[in-house]
């Protein structure tokens, strides 16, 4: 196989114009070959950079999807209640809206309808009582408009029905929805046998209450109607019917997609569920199925609060907290970490809890936080996806909005919240430290003041680089938000500008970022954002301290992976102005961040097989490839790093021996960066020793000595 080689750099048809002898510069501090040798052995197992940023876009898709920030219930949203001055107590009342009246025109009624009407024309006060969702609210609408007594007006829930007389009501229904959980426990039979014989024959009043409601008064029983929802089928055909045209409604409930879609979403529903249902076909574009089924995942955010205090138990709380936070991770390291949680939670004065030996299932477990286990998608290091199976919500944007719930309404335990992040960054487990970091970015987007004075400048400050990161990564989340941008960016660059705190520097390097564009998709203020990251990284270059420069070069090698390489260019010609420069330190810092990126950046080609990136973005791009042939040369020649370049160079060749067309590759490669003899040299004498790579070593020295014979 022929390949043509990139065109050699100025100067270099035969030695270069400024050779480097090996011994030209001093060698540099320890520091730098401790980093190299760190950095070179990445070679043996590559793809770290390439897990961390696969899984923190994991983790912030597990917090993407819609965000809902209100939701109306049908016929009950934006009250506006009247005052009208008693003979005892200022009562509040409201008529019924227009979509309370438009609804009404779509009501089905449910099986016991008759019952309930036989009820409300008996008796003067009534006490519907039902589950959420049983439509006990549209049952009394109904009941009182199908009376017609004349206006129906409601009356405001926190209404005291001891201080209420048939004085202070007019003719005509009224309905008293859903008294809070303190009004419901002082009903009493006798405030409501009273008002019934106050009321005349033209007045009724209706109370709706849940099953839960606590009605402390055994004598209410007789005012009681227990309510049945009536059928979910029928109450969406019937809101079909009104949101759509009757043609479309029926071509709708004819499609078999959406015929499967009703089965499954309306199977013991509540009618609340066919309502919503019936609007969303009724809205849908096409294919009505999927859009509507991808829209059902959201949950009423009304319901969410509910929803997590009704789970029963601590313990299945926190595992909601940890799969909303861990969500992606293997269930067994989000179980565990949800047991930390919990630990922490507890009172300290709880006496200890004796329990079965078995306890609750883990599919019941996860049925009660609406999670679900699913073979994982994340990409491994060594080819194909991690294996076991990964715990996530089934329903989307979940993650976010339960976290920002808990991190909102429940103040007691934000300390505990906090403490637990912080543990979890701590984990062996590096995806799991990944997932805090992401999550500690959404609750700052929050409490951006609070939050980065208790959790980010600790872990920016932190002697730990694995700290650092998660401070780099939450600032990265927290810029997403334009509001925040600004603050994040003024941040960073404040850091970065304080050479008296290195670490402070290093975590800056790390947070390159945060000057993107904020939507994470390559939109916006890209371009700007790039050249802001370079300039970021070009002043922390010239900082000696090692851990200033480990940051330094790890971030150039995200650049050059981040979003499949979209700034790889601009990484290359970074590392390229560095390995020419006139300091010392900024040249060390050059060949250390291409080392790293040659030991640890690699990429799956079609056929399956691992290949380095650098090789990849050479054989695709000439101008690349000039670059990376510079960057190879000026590392074997150097006199601190050589070693570990032809540590990484072997693992080059191991890795495409068995590829197809990887040993000429890696020979053409090497071919064009053998450009002068001494260079040549040190690869020739390299290769030879490649004995666990024979192919590679063959195509190698083939390329050197036809560039010998052209020279």
């Amino acid at each position: 196989m022929t390949v043509e080689g990139p065109e050699p750099p100025d100067g270099a048809a035969g030695e270069p114009k400024d050779p480097a002898p090996p011994d030209a510069e001093s060698p540099e501090p320890r520091d730098a070959q401790d980093l190299g040798r760190q950095f070179s052995h990445r070679a043996a197992h590559p793809g770290e950079t390439g897990e961390r940023l696969g899984a923190e876009h994991d983790a912030r898709s597990n917090f993407a999807g819609a965000t809902v920030t209100a939701d109306r219930f049908v016929g009950r949203d934006q009250i506006n209640y009247i005052t009208v001055t008693g003979t005892v107590a200022r009562i509040r009342m409201v008529a019924l809206t227009d979509e309370d009246l438009a609804l009404d025109r779509r009501f089905a009624a449910p099986p016991d309808f008759a019952l309930a009407m036989a009820a409300v024309r008996d008796r003067r006060v009534v006490l519907l009582r039902g589950a959420d969702g049983t439509g006990r609210y549209a049952l009394a609408r109904r009941l009182l408009l199908g009376l017609a007594l004349g206006e129906v007006r409601r009356l405001h829930p926190e209404t005291d029905l001891g201080s209420l007389t048939g004085a202070d009501l007019g003719p005509g229904g009224y309905l008293l929805a859903d008294p809070p959980p303190q009004a419901a426990a002082k009903l009493r039979a006798f405030d409501l046998d009273r008002l019934a014989t106050e009321l005349g024959a033209d007045r009724r009043l209706v109370i709706t209450t849940t099953d839960t409601a606590g009605l402390t008064d055994p004598d209410l029983e007789p005012h009681v109607v227990d309510v049945s929802p009536p059928d979910p089928r029928e109450v969406l055909r019937s809101h079909l019917a009104a949101e759509a045209t009757h043609a479309r409604a029926l071509e709708l409930l004819e499609d078999p997609d959406v015929t499967t879609l009703c089965r499954d979403h309306l199977r013991d529903a509540p009618p609340a569920q066919a309502v919503r249902l019936a609007r969303l076909l009724a809205d849908a574009s096409e294919p009505v199925a999927e859009t509507v089924r991808a829209r059902l995942t959201v949950r009423r955010v009304a319901d969410l609060e509910r929803w997590f205090s009704g789970m029963g138990d601590l313990a299945t709380q926190t595992l909601a907290i940890a799969v909303a936070t861990l969500g992606g991770e293997h269930y067994d390291l989000v179980a565990n970490s949800a047991e930390l949680l919990t630990r922490r939670l507890e009172p300290e004065d709880q006496p200890p809890q004796e329990s079965a030996p078995f306890g609750g299932t883990r599919s019941a477990r996860l049925r009660a936080i609406g999670a679900h286990l699913v073979r994982s998608e994340l990409p491994a290091r060594h080819g194909g996806t991690a294996p076991g199976l990964v715990v996530r919500f089934e329903e989307q944007g979940l993650a976010r909005r339960l976290l920002r719930l808990v991190w909102e309404e429940y103040d007691p335990i934000r300390p505990q919240l906090l403490n637990w992040l912080r543990l979890c960054v701590r984990s062996e487990v590096p995806t799991v430290r990944i997932r805090a970091a992401v999550a500690t970015g959404i609750l700052a987007a929050e409490s951006f003041d609070q939050i980065r004075s208790a959790i980010i400048l600790p872990w920016a400050r932190s002697d730990d680089d694995e700290a650092r990161d998660a401070a780099a990564t939450a600032l990265s989340v927290v810029a997403e938000r334009p509001e925040l941008r600004d603050a994040v960016t003024g941040l960073v660059n404040a850091w970065s500008a304080d050479d008296t705190r290195p670490l402070l520097r290093a975590t800056a390097a790390r947070a390159w970022r945060v000057t993107l564009d904020g939507d994470g998709d390559g939109d916006g203020n890209g371009a700007q954002g790039c050249a802001d990251a370079l300039t970021l990284l070009e002043q922390l270059a010239k900082d000696d301290r090692a851990e200033v420069k480990e940051a330094v070069c790890t971030s150039v090698a995200e650049m050059l992976e981040y979003r499949d390489g979209a700034f790889a260019s601009a990484a290359l010609g970074l590392l390229t102005d560095w390995v020419s420069s006139r300091r010392p330190g900024v040249r060390v810092t050059g060949r250390l961040g291409f080392l790293l990126a040659a030991a640890d950046l690699g990429q799956f080609a079609a056929d399956g097989t691992w290949r380095p990136t650098l090789l990849c973005h050479a054989e695709r791009d000439p101008a690349m490839a000039h670059r990376i042939v510079r960057l190879w040369h000026a590392t074997l020649n150097s006199a601190d790093l050589h070693d570990a370049a032809k540590d990484v160079l072997g693992e080059w060749a191991r890795l495409l021996e068995e590829t197809p067309s990887g040993p000429d590759l890696l020979g053409w490669l090497m071919g064009a960066v053998g450009f002068d003899p001494r260079t040549g040299r040190i690869i020739h004498i390299t290769a030879s020793r490649w004995s666990h790579a024979p192919k590679s070593k063959v195509a190698v020295l083939a390329a050197l000595h036809a560039r010998r014979t052209l020279r």
